[in-house]
This record gives C-alpha cells, sequence and structure tokens, in this order.
C-alpha cells in the first residue's frame, strides 16, 4: 500500500512561492518547508510508485481508498510506501524526500 498525501490548499503557499515542486522554477518551492500543509487523501493497493502513480491517475477506482478530497496523483504530491520510505513526484519519475528537504 501507498500513502497519497497531497497540498489541498495551495493558496496557503502564497506568498512565499507561486511554483510547485518540480515546477519551471522548482527552487521556488522547498518541500520541507510545506510538510504540514500536506494531507494524507488516499491510500492506493500497491508498493511501486510508477503503479500507484497509474492509479492515482487512470484508475481502477476500487484500488484507491480515499480519506479526504484526491485531485489525479502529479507533481509535488508525496507517496508514501509501507516501509515509512517518502518520495515526491518529480517532473521526471520520483525523488526520494530526504534528498530534497
Amino acid at each position: 500500500m501507498i500513502k497519497v498525501y497531497q497540498i489541498q490548499d495551495q493558496e496557503a503557499l502564497h506568498p512565499a512561492c507561486t511554483f510547485t515542486y518540480g515546477m519551471p522554477v522548482s527552487s521556488a518551492f522547498k518541500p520541507g518547508d510545506h510538510l504540514d500543509k500536506y494531507v494524507h487523501v488516499a491510500n492506493i493497493a500497491t508498493d511501486n510508485l510508477n503503479k500507484a502513480f497509474e492509479i492515482g491517475n487512470i484508475g481502477p477506482e476500487g484500488d484507491i481508498n480515499r480519506k479526504a478530497s484526491m485531485h489525479s496523483i502529479s507533481v509535488g504530491d508525496i507517496l508514501e510506501k509501507e516501509n515509512g520510505d517518502r518520495y515526491i513526484v518529480g517532473r521526471r519519475g520520483f525523488d526520494s524526500l530526504k534528498e530534497v528537504i
């Protein structure tokens, strides 16, 4: 199972930054400065990051256990594996959260 964390209140990021992680001005968003804004929105029935990304975007819906309002998985979202390792969705793949905070 992978836990999905998303920032639900994008306005809470302003004026600190206007871009989220991985966007053209990626230095504007520092994930470690905003961890308190992430909300656990879902659990996905896989322990594979690529598969979780796929399920979080195209389903099947039955593999998603929603805990709160959730948008499709995208850049800046955090995925947590069962072993506690956390990754942030980047422009290309996933970055270990401990390496970017």
